[in-house]
């Protein structure tokens, strides 16, 4: 009796579970589908549990990931309905509902959604920038606005630029060709790491591995999981499989390092690296409107995602902005004629310089157009609400926990709102000559490299700032080359859009 009791058990436990697997996998995510399909909403059809993953594991293995919601957008148009896995995305690449849904008055409907946490709370926790919410996302980011503004910013140049004065005459010594994206998120990933924590992520460890290699190690298994959909439920994401264990010993030892750096600095065993105070030195002094600082667990938190979000995307828009200038030899003789002009005879960029790098900075712009570091983002409906159509004919009922997916690649290779929208043209940028105002978009929402609305990237100024420094330090005193034979390929890794194939350039020092 007691036996056939466990059997009935057991029975039940896997019955309950698949009831519960079914309503969340299946069941909910139909129904938002079938709400959004009632309204005239195009797009694939509905497939459970794995939805339209196999057609985009095709287009990754012919070389057309990016691709892949760009030509949906030219077979469905602005606003269509999509399934990666079992979730359900409304895909929405017209500038008016992107307003509509991320503006000021809308904004509040939306958080970034619980998939992102579970994909990235074993690596920089909970409570930060990137996943916290309501309050403890409207009191961080108070604290943390000063901390980003150009005041504060400025003293940063200095690392900014010793860390590329360092890869420079590495590379110049050492390599005739390089790989370009490899040595450039290394580089953005030692100013990040420094500019946060005061110290090198180059420090090594017994093995002789650094801080660098390991937290790359965990980045690449979480991107793994990532595109693989494992980290997406709780359940599976904790199975020691798939680069679990990794993981989870490499999050133990980073978290170590930024539990180190925080003692030394406020036993003033560590000091900022720069001429005034650093992030860490920020995130130490910040309070909110009632005096209280951050937690040490907020601070470590804030810090580690700085890192993570601030190395790989400025490392990707540094490798195809300088792929550009490898392509369009006028584009380039444009940069180092604005260089010696102002930077003459090798002097070294500072904070004053670089706002009258305008071209520098055009060519920036027109980079993070064609290749915006995130290709596209994901916010979650938190209630019902609804908006307008483009005509504003009708109305559109977005239902709760709707998976709004924006895709910045499309809207910025729109030829409704760029004028031959594939070609690199930074004249685009250029601001005018007599007002040294930017450009006027055609929409607000048109162009969209930090994300948009209130979860915006805090760090575009430094990320900004770092481009400029970057490039005008390599256009100033290298020379590249494209290594011939190449298949240069964008891939959506993860959040950013990267070489598939990696990218070879000869180097040389350049005579100006």
């Amino acid at each position: 009796m007691n036996a056939l009791n466990i059997i009935y058990t057991i029975l039940g436990l896997i019955i309950t579970v698949c009831i519960c697997l079914y309503v969340k996998l299946v069941r909910k995510p139909k129904h938002i589908f079938d709400t959004l399909k009632a309204q005239g909403i195009p797009g694939e059809p509905f497939v459970p549990i794995i939805g339209q993953m196999l057609n985009v594991l095709r287009a990754n293995k012919e070389d057309r990931s990016v691709e892949y919601f760009y030509d949906l957008s030219k077979k469905f148009g602005d606003c269509f309905l999509c399934s990666i896995g079992p979730l359900v995305r409304l895909v929405v690449l017209h500038p008016e509902l992107i307003g509509q849904m991320l503006g000021r008055t809308k904004g509040h409907n939306y958080r970034k959604s619980k998939e992102l946490t579970n994909i990235l709370k074993s690596f920089i926790g909970e409570h930060n920038l990137l996943v916290s919410e309501t309050e403890e996302h409207e009191r961080a980011r108070t604290m943390l606005n000063p901390a980003f503004h150009f005041v504060n910013l400025r003293s940063m140049i200095s690392i900014m630029v010793n860390e590329t004065s360092k890869m420079i005459d590495s590379l110049l010594k050492t390599a005739h060709q390089f790989r370009v994206d490899s040595e450039l998120n290394s580089l953005t990933l030692s100013i990040i790491s420094s500019s946060a924590f005061g110290r090198s992520f180059d420090v090594k460890l017994d093995g002789n591995q650094s801080f660098a290699d390991i937290f790359n190690e965990v980045k690449d298994a979480v991107g793994y999981r990532t595109i693989r959909l494992i980290n997406q439920n709780d359940f599976i994401d904790r199975l020691p499989f798939w680069g679990r264990q990794l993981i989870d010993k490499g999050s133990k030892l980073l978290n170590e390092f930024v539990d180190q750096s925080i003692v030394a600095r406020r036993t003033g065993q560590s000091t900022s690296l720069c001429s005034g105070p650093d992030i860490l030195d920020l995130l130490l002094s910040a309070v909110d409107e009632n005096g209280q600082p951050f937690t040490d667990q907020q601070i470590k938190d804030e810090a580690l995602t700085f890192v993570l979000a601030g190395h790989e995307t400025t490392g990707n828009l540094m490798t195809w902005t300088i792929y550009h200038l490898m392509l369009h030899d006028d584009v380039l003789k444009a940069c180092q004629e604005e260089v010696n002009r102002i930077l003459p005879n090798g002097i070294i960029p500072t904070f004053d310089h670089l706002a009258d790098l305008q071209i520098i900075e055009a060519v920036i712009y027109e980079t993070l157009r064609l290749y915006p570091p995130a290709p596209s983002f994901v916010r979650e409906a938190i209630r019902p609400h609804t908006i307008n159509t483009v005509d504003n004919q009708r109305k559109i009922f977005i239902p709760t926990d709707t998976h709004v997916l924006v895709n910045i690649y499309a809207i910025h290779r729109d030829e409704r709102y760029w004028p031959n929208p594939h070609e690199f043209n930074y004249k685009r940028w250029l601001r005018d000559p007599v007002t040294g105002l930017k450009p006027k978009l055609s929409h607000p929402f048109a162009f969209l490299p930090f994300a948009a609305g209130s979860r915006n990237c805090i760090g575009q100024n430094f990320a900004l700032l770092e481009a400029k420094v970057i490039l005008s330090m390599l256009v100033q005193q290298c020379q590249f080359q494209l290594v011939p034979g190449q298949h240069i390929v964008p891939l959506s890794k993860g959040v950013t859009i990267s070489p598939k194939y990696g990218m070879y350039a000869s180097i040389q020092k350049r005579n100006s």
